[in-house]
């Protein structure tokens, strides 16, 4: 599959199938991600990948901070959606976790984030490529420190995305989007 057929084709892939996914095959993802772009080759980004232990414990993490989010943690809901975060955890064969440099200065942090989310489209296409899904998760458990000390975050860094990994369970049709004509105007 090529690139645009890649890129046309990506979805945001939920669940998976149990195989594993090769070691091998993960490393010539992270060798797509570090051929993104990046002002100055500054390579802003770091790389955790989970798998066994490890991925438990991430669930624990996703399963603590999602509790947050509920009024009454001993609900029947609040336990629901516990269990949800640790089961997604479980069934996804790895979980890349994507951290990006902190630079003091402003302008540099934002051309080093750009760059980075940039190194995980390059996962998530060449992902696609290989008949691999991804899913890319965001937000508040991304500053958790539990998480931080699980992946060894080195000082000066942020974690900015959890990409989980694996075999889609089922395929998917993309989502539809508006087309690029109606957010595109030319200028001449």
């Amino acid at each position: 599959m090529d690139a645009i057929d890649a890129i046309q084709r990506r979805t945001s892939v939920r669940r998976y199938r149990s195989e594993p996914v090769p070691r091998e095959t993960i490393e010539r993802l992270l060798d797509c991600a570090v051929r993104a772009p990046n002002h100055k080759l500054t390579e802003p980004w770091r790389f955790a990948v989970l798998t066994g232990e490890a991925k438990a414990t991430l669930g624990e993490i996703r399963a603590r901070h999602r509790l947050q989010r509920y009024d009454e943690p001993a609900s029947d809901e609040a336990r629901a959606g516990m269990a949800k975060a640790r089961r997604e955890t479980l069934e996804t064969p790895a979980v890349l976790v994507i951290m990006s440099r902190v630079h003091p200065d402003e302008v540099v942090r934002e051309e080093d984030y750009a760059s980075v989310m940039m190194a995980t489209a390059n996962i998530m296409t060449a992902a696609q490529s290989l008949g691999l899904g991804t899913y890319l998760k965001t937000g508040g458990v991304m500053g958790d420190r539990a998480l931080g000390e699980l992946v060894g975050l080195p000082e000066g860094y942020r974690i900015v995305g959890l990409l989980s990994l694996g075999y889609p369970a089922e395929s998917e049709s993309p989502r539809r989007r508006r087309p690029a004509g109606d957010v595109t105007q030319w200028l001449g």
